[in-house]
């Protein structure tokens, strides 16, 4: 149930009925909390099929943080099954670039930039201070004058769980059902329902089973 008193209603009736970048199916809505930036270049759109898309959730009480959201000009933003983006985190698509997400939770202070294509499956769960990057954002030129590090797309597949202050790098799949520790550099693929992590090595499915979102002292 939405809280309205913690909702930019002004802002959430622009972008859902109004906002001629955002493009709705099947009652998807964007719901902005306050002190949300939402920043729509040319020809940018976002598609949003089914589900809410919770922008700046979870602040604090009379916490004025800000939520940032930039789409640069043509850029897309594919959005299935709606998602919860906690307060302080940014989302940036650059020009020409795609981000394709389901279902996937954010928490505070993470940071998506997009500069080809990042795609997140259903049910990804992003922890604090996550950095998710396609690319090295600035040019590295070989003798001759030619680029060497293009960017490259990220998936991470469905179910997947990345955990606090974890640097996702540019040309990687993680697999399935997989756990990333904290403190963690991704810059390999991954495999599926491995744990990976700077404590422990790859741990293969046998040794691992499945992981869910409850606190460990329940039930």
């Amino acid at each position: 149930m939405m809280k309205w008193k913690e909702i930019n209603v002004i802002k959430y009736l622009y972008f859902n009925y109004f906002c001629k970048n955002i493009v709705r199916k099947n009652n998807g809505k964007i719901i902005p909390y306050k002190n949300v930036i939402l920043d729509l270049e040319k020809n940018s759109r976002i598609y949003i099929e089914n589900g809410s898309v919770e922008i700046g959730a979870n602040k604090l009480r009379n916490s004025k943080a800000e939520t940032y959201i930039r789409l640069r000009e043509n850029a897309v933003w594919k959005i299935q099954e709606g998602c919860e983006i906690s307060y302080g985190s940014t989302i940036e698509i650059l020009r020409n670039a795609v981000l394709s997400s389901q279902y996937f939770t954010m928490n505070s202070n993470s940071t998506i930039i997009v500069a080809e294509k990042i795609e997140l499956g259903q049910d990804v769960m992003i922890g604090r201070n996550v950095v998710i990057y396609d690319s090295d954002y600035h040019q590295i030129l070989d003798e001759e004058g030619k680029v060497t590090n293009l960017p490259a797309p990220v998936v991470i597949e469905d179910h997947v769980w990345i955990a606090t202050n974890v640097l996702v790098l540019k040309g990687v799949t993680i697999g399935e059902g997989s756990i990333v520790g904290a403190n963690t550099t991704v810059n390999k693929n991954t495999g599926k329902h491995v744990k990976l992590g700077t404590e422990y090595k790859m741990l293969k499915k046998e040794n691992y089973g499945n992981w869910n979102r409850k606190n460990p002292r329940d039930e």
